[in-house]
């Protein structure tokens, strides 16, 4: 194999033999490297297809796929290197391949312990996803041909050197190496045409929502809380009309393209759930809504990592009002944020409508009396000119201050509050965000797993701290606070302290520091598990909960931060 045309001598020459087997080698290899490489595509697409967060995942000191891929590349290398040179007698032209058969099995058992992996948000095969695997396999498939055929011609300058000759493919076992780096310049290679299809769609879902003069536009945004208000509210407002919302927590550009796909005439409210990580965002989802009514819910240091400062997130989640402004329309912001409320001075111009927990600041429309249960909440919904009694199966304070958000624009929309009270009782639990079950083993289950921020984490432990039974914790802690991630994480711990009889700890972001903050308080160090992944984590849980338990899912991390 790989042996050179004698008849041609030293020239570089080889036999249409050995070439055909370099391009079939070149595309096994090549599709190999795909499957390693999807999950790579996992976390560029959960990256936002951003070169820069992307790299940043790779570049993580404790990234154990690169270390995995290291180990698979070391393993083949030695296994190559040794088995070609203790075979190295005589006219063993099978030595090469029987090395590479060492690569091939490292790397397949590589590909099936990562296909086994449980993946918390899987990569999903959109149309993008799609053209940048072809992108990734042509450059790869080049790449690799292209490096056979040079390690070939190299047999030319080693052929009188045995050992030498027959190790000369050994580079080829480093290739898995360049998976990460391939995934990236294939994804900035396609950056300039799917920017291009981005605009195209962009603008077909702009002059869609443009032909419905007659359609009601709401724009939903805050730090935390828009996923829930969205949802609430199209069930308030199903009493009277028919609404169309963003599915799931789709907040970009495409994700209300998506949702405008299915916008036809038998709809009267769009609403558009806004979701920001840089200056500008909630103004580029604007110009492709414009919409005339908008809900701002609490505003944090969520997202600190790439906004830099509060002052900058609190700035762009009120370009929303500044399109408002312009529309002649109105908004709905909460009374239970101090942030938020820093921002009243910005509106003028606005029709502005206070709603929430907080009377401090005589807001229009709030609640009161407001009783956790073991089903749900009980409160009073106060309007200028009526209390009514309400039950939502929602858990937590800050979810009845979503409500009262959405009761608000209700009522601006022209729902009587008979319509209103009634929209609220038929509100169903939202998946991941305070959600509360009671499975058969009789533990309490907790799961508010969707994301986490300050007010968020503290939102939980109460409802956590009002159902008897010893209290269990599972969580990594908070993300994307930049600077201030440790501290608040700290602080976590120090509150976590006087509610949970038992903390299990996730993996290595958030997991020291909440620790740290624990034993601040004179936490018991033996009832803290520090687990590896989340894996770990519900290995442990499993065998050491107790019937009667409450144990609260808070926070499970993507997969870029596991």
């Amino acid at each position: 194999m790989f042996v050179y045309d004698t008849a041609s001598g030293l020239s570089g020459t080889f036999t249409t033999e050995n070439f055909i087997l370099l391009v079939v080698f070149a595309l096994v290899n090549t599709t190999l490297l795909c499957y390693i490489a999807r999950k790579f595509m996992q976390i560029t697409q959960q990256s936002g297809y951003v070169n820069s967060e992307y790299r940043k995942w790779v570049r993580r000191r404790e990234n154990v796929y690169i270390v995995r891929l290291g180990m698979v590349v070391m393993l083949s290398v030695l296994s190559y290197l040794i088995f070609s040179i203790a075979f190295s007698f005589g006219n063993a032209d099978w030595v090469a391949p029987c090395g590479f058969a060492f690569y091939l099995v490292f790397v397949v058992v590589y590909i099936l312990s990562d296909m086994s992996r449980k993946s918390k948000t899987p990569l999903v095969m959109t149309s993008r996803v799609i053209r940048l695997y072809a992108t990734f396999a042509l450059l790869t498939l080049i790449f690799n041909f292209a490096l056979l055929c040079g390690l070939a011609a190299l047999g030319a300058l080693v052929y009188t050197n045995d050992i030498l000759f027959r190790v000369r493919f050994c580079p080829m076992t480093v290739t898995p190496l360049t998976v990460p780096v391939f995934v990236s310049v294939a994804n900035a290679l396609n950056s300039p045409a799917e920017r291009a299809i981005s605009r195209k769609y962009v603008q077909k879902c702009k002059e869609t929502l443009a032909a419905r003069d007659d359609l009601i536009k709401i724009g939903v945004t805050g730090s935390y809380g828009k996923t829930s208000v969205k949802e609430i509210l199209r069930t308030i407002l199903s009493e009277k009309y028919n609404v169309l919302v963003t599915p799931f927590s789709y907040n970009t550009p495409l994700g209300i393209c998506r949702a405008v796909k299915k916008l036809d005439d038998t709809y009267d409210v769009f609403i558009a759930e806004m979701g920001a990580r840089h200056e500008g965002d909630i103004r580029e989802l604007c110009d492709i809504v414009n919409p005339t009514f908008g809900v701002i819910n609490g505003i944090v240091e969520q997202h600190l990592e790439t906004f830099q400062s509060l002052e900058k997130i609190k700035k762009t989640k009120f370009e929303l009002v500044d399109r408002l402004r312009e529309n002649g329309g109105s908004v709905v912001i909460t009374c239970d944020n101090e942030n938020t409320l820093s921002m009243l001075g910005e509106l003028g111009g606005v029709s502005v409508t206070l709603a929430g927990l907080d009377t401090s600041y005589s807001p229009e429309v709030y609640a009161e009396n407001v009783k956790l249960t073991r089903d749900g909440t009980e409160f009073t919904l106060c309007f200028k000119d009526g209390k009514y009694e309400c039950y939502c199966p929602l858990y937590g304070r800050h979810n009845v201050s979503n409500v009262v958000l959405a009761a608000a624009m209700a009522e601006k929309l022209g729902l009587t509050h008979g319509e209103i009270v009634a929209g609220i009782a038929r509100l169903k639990p939202i998946k991941h965000r305070l959600e509360v079950s009671f499975p058969d083993n009789g533990v309490t289950v907790i799961d508010d797993s969707y994301n986490s921020n300050v007010d968020g984490t503290k939102a939980a432990v109460e409802v956590m701290n009002s159902f008897a039974g010893r209290k269990i914790i599972v969580t990594p802690g908070m993300v994307e606070l930049g600077r201030i991630e440790n501290r608040e994480n700290y602080e976590f711990g120090r509150r976590l302290a006087s509610v949970v009889d038992k903390a299990v700890l996730v993996g290595s972001h958030g997991a020291y520091s909440i620790r740290d903050g624990l034993l601040s308080e004179g936490f018991p160090l033996e009832n803290i598990f520090m687990a590896k992944d989340l894996n770990d984590a519900m290995a442990h849980y499993r065998k050491t909960y107790e019937k009667g338990d409450v144990v609260l899912f808070e926070n499970d991390l993507p997969d870029k931060f596991s």
